[in-house]
This record gives C-alpha cells, structure tokens and sequence, in this order.
C-alpha cells in the first residue's frame, strides 16, 4: 500500500497532540473550566468499522483526524472501544448538546432521530422499515 503524498504531515503520535479540560468544579457548571486548546486537534474526518480481536470478540473502531490547531500538522489516530465506551461517548455528546440549550439539543436529537429513521447510519436511504 502506497503512502499518499498531500504535503501535509500527518501525525500518528498521540503525544504531539494535546489540549485539556481543567477545573476547580463540575463539568456541568458553566464558565467554571479552563480549555487549554494547545495542539488540539480540529476535527474534520471520522470513519468507524468493526474489529475482531484475537479472543473473538467485536470492538468498535474509530479513526478520528484533524488539523493540530495552530499549526499546519495533522493528527489521525485510531481509538478502539467496547460498547461501554461507545454508549459513553454518545450519551456524553447529546449531554452536552442539551446543556448548550433547549433548541440546540432538539435540533440535535431531531437530526439523530432522523438519520435512525431514514437508516442513513448503515449507508442505505432508502425508505424506514
């Protein structure tokens, strides 16, 4: 498998990217943490599959790339996670949705329910069953 050559660095190393969340109180408290946005990475591609581990059991994969903010670097990495931690992610994700406000969470949860009707999560658009 040949490389594709864009001119862009492309980082596999999860020590060059960074950026944090600290705080003295809770995650839900607002304007109460401090974002460190040094080396972030600025999502922009994510492709998902399954993987078979050498015990037999599925995990899910998810590859995640972005631009290292502030600089010209990308970052792609590839997190592996059970179901624990998918459901972790996602239920986190519409959380935070809803803390943004009201509207916001259910345009978000409105667009979820959408995708799940019209089944576009697998690929196919075709009508609901």
């Amino acid at each position: 498998m040949t490389k594709k050559r864009t001119g862009r660095r492309i980082s596999g190393d999860p020590r060059k990217t960074g950026g944090d969340i600290a705080g003295p109180v809770g995650p839900h408290d607002r304007n109460a943490v401090l974002l460190d946005t040094t080396n972030a990475v600025l999502l922009d591609s994510s492709d998902v599959c399954l993987m078979e581990t050498a015990n037999g059991s599925v995990v899910m994969a998810m590859l995640l790339e972005g631009r290292i903010n502030k600089t010209t670097d990308r970052a792609r990495n590839l997190y592996l996670m059970n179901e624990d931690g998918a459901a972790a992610l996602v239920t986190e994700l519409i959380a935070l949705a809803h803390r943004i406000g009201p509207e916001f969470g259910e345009r978000f949860t409105a667009r979820l329910d959408h995708l799940l009707i019209t089944n576009s999560f697998t690929g196919d658009q075709g009508e609901p069953s």
